[in-house]
């Protein structure tokens, strides 16, 4: 990172008498006509072009020629210039890369590295400066968007310099508001260090101008964390040999947007700790001949007709990561191939399932183990010893291995679910200190999984659904959730847990002898 301007940024905000962790990023949209500016006092102010003729800020980013006439008449009026252009002495001049519409997503990325530059879309530097900003001030920051209105009228706010027509810009607007949404889901999902919150009447606005006005800001603010976050708050308890719960969704929400967000929520009330989905390509997993098997399903006759109805698209995974950030609750996946693992890495996932479904796919296996940076579950089903000996040496060097035992029926008999391999796994330990010991559930109710507290299980994953269809594959063996069955099953583990304890022998608060001491037996 260039250190000359970093230098000057943090100058700035040394200068500076901030009394909150907000960071307020100025638009031009009508919307700011009413906003309450009072509460911009003692923050971080970043203008957009010459969005300081309305509020004068701290940092203006600025891009175009006609923003640079329209500061130079104001005077110049903010501390610190950025720009790709040389105009003033308070300028730092960055380079410019421009944003093509097909490399939208891509784009995405540049939001992690260290490279502060100008962009078409200035709000996307104006987040790069607000994470400078958190990196320099040590704490995470409150990042508020107002005046983007995405649109404009030609009654605006101030003089436009652009010379543009209201029918250009706002195609233009309109194609900058569908990347700030993308933008927005991407860090709520992946960054740590800033909150985002757009004020306006979107439907991804946080805060509306009148909630905005009539409310304290600093307390109107959630705290969300995401998802990477969350997995390590369940770290903390599996460290502390409390077993994490898993919801798996399977396909059970059927590829429905609302049936999807309904299992989520259910899930999260009735105790699961994670939720896990299942991603496959269909037209690459299944060979011709079972795509065009018969398969009756509301999408059709076919296998490829129903497996392709309930996967998961990029709009549902958006849906998704949404809900379990609204809900505060840890998702994952089961990757079942080599385009589906490169399809979710740019989730930035800290923890990926391999099934047993795919236990003999061992050189997609391999490819995991040698490109996946994160933490890696595997479950056993089907399975014998040497594909134990197989995970071990593949996946040893992960800094955590859940070593799930798993019984591939459905629904598994009492007398397959052979417990005794999660005490195994949890034997392993002794020897592979990453390995967490876990249980995959495939039989009926919840007694095999309490056992498997007992024997150090410390995941637990539970097939859920909503409601019976039985056309969808393993619905007989899933909790229905719209029962309240899950909860039952959470509160069932959650009693093995208390009467499993903890491994240190001591006497116990509730113990008493019956007899006193005699001194003549002493």
């Amino acid at each position: 990172m260039n250190n000359s301007y970093i230098k000057s940024i943090e100058n700035i905000l040394k200068s500076l008498n901030l009394k909150t962790n907000n960071i307020y990023i100025i638009g031009k949209g009508n919307s700011l006509r009413d906003i309450d500016t009072t509460k911009f006092e003692d923050s971080v102010i970043i203008n957009i072009n010459d969005s300081e003729k309305i509020y004068e800020g701290h940092f203006s980013l600025v891009h175009s020629n006609w923003a640079i006439d329209s500061i130079k008449e104001n005077g110049y009026r903010a501390d610190m210039y950025l720009s790709d252009k040389d105009f003033c002495s308070k300028g730092i001049k960055l380079p410019f890369y421009p944003i093509q519409l097909e490399d939208v997503e891509n784009k995405l990325s540049t939001l992690v590295n260290d490279n502060l530059f100008i962009s078409d879309f200035l709000f996307l530097t104006a987040i790069k400066l607000s994470r400078i900003c958190a990196n320099i001030l040590g704490k995470k920051m409150n990042v508020f968007f107002i005046g983007f209105d995405f649109k404009v009228s030609e009654n605006n706010i101030i003089k436009d310099y652009s010379k543009h027509s209201t029918q250009y810009t706002n195609v233009v607007l309109r194609t900058q508001e569908d990347f700030f949404e993308k933008v927005k889901k991407h860090i709520d999902s992946t960054i740590d260090d800033i909150n985002i919150s757009h004020i306006g009447d979107k439907h991804y606005s946080s805060l509306s101008v009148i909630s905005f006005n009539n409310s304290d800001v600093n307390e109107l603010v959630e705290e969300k964390k995401n998802n990477k976050s969350l997995y390590l708050d369940l770290l903390n308890k599996v460290d502390k040999e409390i077993p994490i719960i898993i919801a798996e969704l399977t396909n059970n929400h059927i590829g429905d947007k609302e049936r999807l967000i309904e299992m989520i929520k259910l899930s999260k009330q009735q105790g699961a700790d994670a939720i896990k989905v299942q991603k496959r390509d269909v037209s690459t997993f299944y060979t011709e001949e079972e795509l065009r098997a018969p398969y009756s399903s509301p999408f059709g006759t076919t296998l490829s007709d129903y497996r392709s109805g309930v996967e998961l698209n990029d709009e549902l995974f958006d849906v998704l990561i949404e809900e379990c950030r609204k809900h505060q609750i840890f998702w994952f996946a089961s990757v079942l191939d080599k385009p589906s693992y490169e399809y979710m890495l740019k989730y930035n996932v800290p923890l990926i399932k391999l099934p047993s479904t795919i236990s003999n796919h061992r050189n997609y296996l391999k490819h995991v183990a040698s490109t996946f940076e994160g933490d890696v579950v595997v479950s056993t089903g089907f399975t014998d010893s040497t594909y134990e000996e197989f995970v071990l040496n593949t996946f040893i060097d992960k800094e955590r291995l859940f070593l799930l035992q798993c019984t591939s029926s459905y629904p598994a008999p009492p007398d397959s679910c052979n417990i005794g391999v999660v005490n195994h796994y949890s034997k392993l330990r002794y020897k592979y200190p990453n390995i967490r010991p876990g249980y995959s559930s495939h039989d009926v109710g919840s007694f095999a999984s309490q056992l498997s507290v007992g024997a150090g299980a410390l995941m637990i994953e539970k097939h859920v659904k909503l409601g019976d269809l039985d056309w969808v594959h393993f619905d007989g063996v899933a909790l229905d959730i719209k029962k309240n069955e899950f909860a039952d099953f959470v509160n069932d583990v959650k009693e093995a847990v208390l009467i499993k304890g903890d491994s240190l022998k001591k006497v116990d608060k509730n113990e008493h002898h019956k007899y006193k001491v005699n001194k003549n037996n002493n």
